[in-house]
């Protein structure tokens, strides 16, 4: 069975997207903010949870990305994208026991990084022009 995932890509001024960095015994990479759909929830819901929880902001959805399926330690993931603007706060890791560091990354940087299965997803996406973001 699928785990179902949503989260959000959030633009600053400069055209760069923010990424969190996951340190925990399993990984060490930067990944998009978002998680789990909890049961009874929608997609646009989790992800609107997800960075409340994981980054104390509030946020807006602007459009769907689509989404995209990856394996990762056993298990099958489908992952919906979605691009967000913050209406409240500023971001700011709010999980420390899972995350040590958030940053604004240039798209053009992205391979550089260590990155998450799903990170690898979304920036094919993006250099492949499946996925535009609203810069």
């Amino acid at each position: 069975m699928k785990i179902l995932l949503a989260g959000c890509v959030l633009v600053d001024d400069y055209g760069r997207i923010l990424l969190l960095h996951r340190n925990t015994d399993r990984y060490s990479h930067w990944e998009l903010p978002g998680g789990k759909i909890e049961e009874g929830e929608t997609a646009e819901q989790a992800a609107v949870r997800e960075i409340h929880e994981e980054l104390g902001v509030e946020v807006q959805l602007t459009k769907s990305l689509g989404s995209g399926e990856f394996e990762d330690n056993e298990h099958e993931y489908s992952y919906a994208w979605f691009q967000a603007v913050i209406t409240k706060g500023n971001p700011e890791v709010k999980e420390p026991q899972t995350f040590d560091d958030l940053d604004y990354v240039e798209i053009e940087n992205l391979m550089s990084l260590a990155l998450s299965a799903n990170m690898l997803v979304l920036e094919d996406a993006i250099f492949s022009g499946e996925v535009i973001l609203d810069t």
